[in-house]
């Protein structure tokens, strides 16, 4: 058995190396356009939160932003206090900001591995401003379509949250109780200026490489014939099913869905699951510190509460009323602004004094 799955393994690269030569313009194209995502999008939205946020583990003020919900994490989440910040972040920062923030406790001795793996399952969330971008703005024109997705999705994490808690033993809850003193050094912002940028790296490579794959399911017909078989079993339009096979892989592609208020519920599954490249990015985050078998059942999990929450806000209020009440919204980041250039110009210069430090060292 595995022998053969050893050959099947080997024959699959090989077929991809094969295709990688055959489709070489289209993979080429999609590289490009996936670089240029990374650069007007990635970089300016994640690179300060990774900063922060490591720099917010590093400095201990993780454990003085969880003060404030400390019944709440003991008795509903029974996870220590000081760890609550972390699930907030993460609904809040983007896709990979929880998995960074649980990989750099355990890394630093803060938290144990059970502890991080369990709350790796609902430390994952788009947060509201992506929300609000592609499906809210894009989608349906309206910020209260995407605020209503990123409460659907909140509440799905809660609930997975509850549910993990409710088998820890009370023991696990007092671990850290000792008070913690916060520290604010330079160094620690430039380890985690460093540590953000590795992470966001890593991230922006699985986006260039998933690009890549897409590509070549899109020349070889493999996409289309599966978005067929998708439409007949489903009963969606092609042109439907083929955006939500798209968003399973790279969820950024939700924005073709067509806006039918009755496909919102798939939508709101959809951006919890996050797409096979989102997660791909997480096993980067991660580096192989934690299994993750918690954390795919969870995200299977949050899909259907999040489908179910979202149709029972439909049936309980008018979102076509939503919708006409909260047009005209405009993005505020338009794509001629200066700020991915001027991320992409501050990491070059960090990249470079860091090599000029490294080599007076040696001098």
């Amino acid at each position: 058995m595995k022998k053969a799955l050893k050959f099947i393994t080997g024959a699959l690269v090989l077929a991809y190396a094969a295709a990688l030569i055959c489709c070489a313009k289209e993979v080429g194209e999609a590289v490009v356009r996936s670089i240029n995502v990374c650069i007007q999008t990635i970089i300016p939205s994640l690179f300060a939160f990774m900063v922060i946020s490591g720099f917010i583990i590093s400095s201990n003020l993780y454990a003085v932003i969880s003060l404030p919900f400390g019944a709440i994490a003991r008795y509903i989440f029974r996870i220590p206090d000081k760890l609550f910040s972390v699930f907030l972040l993460s609904s809040a920062a983007g896709y990979p900001i929880g998995a960074k923030l649980l990989s750099d406790l355990y890394k630093n001795g803060r938290t144990d591995k059970k502890t991080a793996e369990e709350m790796l399952g609902y430390c994952y969330m788009g947060g509201p401003a992506f929300f609000c971008g592609t499906a809210g703005l894009k989608l349906y024109s309206s910020v209260k379509i995407g605020m209503l997705i990123f409460i659907c999705i909140f509440a799905a994490n809660t609930t997975i949250a509850v549910i993990i808690g409710f088998k820890r033993k009370n023991n696990a809850i007092c671990q850290s109780c000792e008070p913690i003193k916060v520290t604010f050094r330079l160094t620690d912002l430039i380890n985690s200026i460093n540590s953000g940028g590795a992470a966001l790296l890593k991230i922006c490579a699985a986006i260039v490489f998933f690009s890549s794959f897409i590509a070549i399911l899109d020349k070889t017909g493999i996409l289309t014939a599966a978005a067929v078989f998708f439409s007949e079993l489903s009963g969606l339009s092609y042109e439907n099913c083929t955006a939500i096979l798209r968003s399973m892989l790279e969820i950024s592609n939700i924005s073709f869905i067509q806006p039918d208020i009755q496909l919102l519920p798939i939508v709101t599954a959809l951006l919890s699951f996050g797409g096979l490249c989102v997660i791909i990015q997480v096993e980067g985050v991660l580096n192989g510190r934690f299994l993750t078998n918690i954390f795919y059942l969870s995200r299977i999990i949050s899909m259907i509460l999040s489908y179910i929450y979202c149709k029972i806000l439909i049936y309980a209020i008018d979102v076509n009323k939503i919708i006409q009440t909260d047009c005209n919204v405009q993005s505020s980041l338009r794509h001629n602004s200066p700020i991915p250039s001027l991320f992409l110009l501050i990491m070059t210069i960090l990249l470079l004094s860091k090599n000029f430090i490294v080599k007076s060292k040696k001098m």
